[in-house]
């Protein structure tokens, strides 16, 4: 799974199998005209992943890069140097011949400052009517490591950085990013979608732990080029399609959301969490109970919104009417942000589209840290059931 660390025992060499070894020298980018799409994947294989990046890289070069759709990737592996590629079609499974545009030597994937600057390169080398940026690396909603975990050094693009680093992208784009896409575990969160609104368009990602090999690019890239005139959503959808289908076994989420109407979502969130705090009919111990009972994915802490809601509006032990009428209010609107979603396994037909932070587990200081904290009252309501846990 993406968010699961193994231990580094040794220095791994990475054999030439797997290098661009036939990139003799630099390929400088040409500024393209008239392209439909630029996808950009931020590759993030500079920990225990990268294996997987090797793998994902060389499904990307089974399709490639059309007139109407460059594919560029900032790729960092474990004991190498990073490289910006024009990802080109191949026939070779387990070598990557794409030619490189940039070399960047070594550079620390977990700095929101070089996702935003790979942005920049590919706004100023490959303009397009649409933009897709992809993050791929571990994931872990706002905590710990939040995401694109670099070993060396140890860094990660924490939620606000991220947000920071999507400001200055659409800044260098003069426009939104039409796709966000984040390859990464437990990132399909209302407090991830809130920071990053103001930047994007539609946001795909996954409520559940991710598997190493993570999406399906072929699949992915082979619709794309075959349909560049689609749209976000219908792109959106296409990942999520064929995320779902690529695991036949086990329990995954995929979720495409509406980014523009995070903002409505979140006032009716703010009112749900005002309601509870002012209920002086229903025990603190009853909403503990039914966020313990709402359907959560690979961190406890993380329940799923939709399932949550519901409970409180339905269950005969909330007492107060307002706070059962701000539940419904919040599915309403949930409703209208979750473009589309699909679920397996034990997740099919419970997962709703976006988690959102419940703790189970003490409170989380680095939530303070988030807009979304900032902007309601979720994180005083969530507080205060807290210490009524003994």
């Amino acid at each position: 799974m993406k968010n699961k660390r193994g231990k580094l025992f040794w220095i791994i060499f990475i054999p030439f199998l797997f290098t661009g070894c036939f990139n003799s020298g630099v390929v400088p980018p040409v500024v393209d005209k008239g392209t439909s799409w630029t996808v950009m994947v931020f590759m993030n294989g500079d920990n225990d992943l990268y294996k997987y990046a090797w793998r994902d890289f060389n499904s990307l070069e089974k399709v490639g890069s059309t007139d109407q759709v460059k594919v560029i990737v900032q790729f960092d592996s474990l004991g190498g140097e990073a490289a910006r590629y024009l990802v080109k079609k191949d026939a070779f499974p387990n070598l990557v011949t794409s030619p490189v545009l940039e070399y960047l030597g070594e550079v620390n994937m977990g700095d929101a400052l070089e996702l935003a600057d790979f942005v920049r390169f590919c706004a100023e080398n490959y303009p397009a009517d649409k933009y897709a940026l992809i993050i791929w690396d571990h994931g872990m909603g706002f905590k710990n490591k939040d995401i694109s975990f670099d070993f060396l050094p140890e860094d990660a693009i924490t939620i606000p950085e991220l947000g920071m680093a999507l400001s200055l992208s659409t800044m260098y784009l003069g426009k939104k990013i039409d796709f966000l896409g984040m390859d990464a575990c437990l990132m399909a969160m209302m407090e991830v979608a809130y920071e990053v609104k103001n930047h994007a368009r539609v946001m795909v990602t996954s409520q559940e732990l991710v598997p190493g090999e993570g999406w399906n690019y072929e699949a992915i890239l082979r619709g794309l080029v075959s349909r560049p005139t689609m749209g976000e959503r219908d792109l959106a959808r296409l990942v999520v399609n064929s995320y779902i289908d690529y695991y036949p076994v086990g329990s995954f989420t995929q979720s495409a959301i509406d980014l523009g109407g995070i903002s409505s979502l979140g006032k009716a969130l703010d009112e749900l969490s005002r309601d509870i705090l002012n209920d002086s009919l229903t025990s603190p111990l009853v909403y503990l109970s039914l966020g313990d009972s709402a359907v959560y994915f690979g961190d406890a802490d993380y329940v799923d919104l939709g399932s949550l809601v519901s409970l409180f509006s339905q269950d005969s032990r909330v007492k107060s009417e307002e706070v059962r009428e701000s539940a419904r209010l919040v599915q309403e609107r949930l409703e209208r942000c979750v473009i589309y979603e699909r679920a397996s396994g034990e997740m099919a037909g419970n997962a709703r589209g976006l988690s959102i932070y419940f703790p189970y587990f003490p409170y989380n200081s680095k939530y303070d840290d988030l807009a979304f904290s900032r902007d309601t009252h979720w994180d005083e309501m969530i507080k205060y059931l807290s210490q009524w846990r003994r």
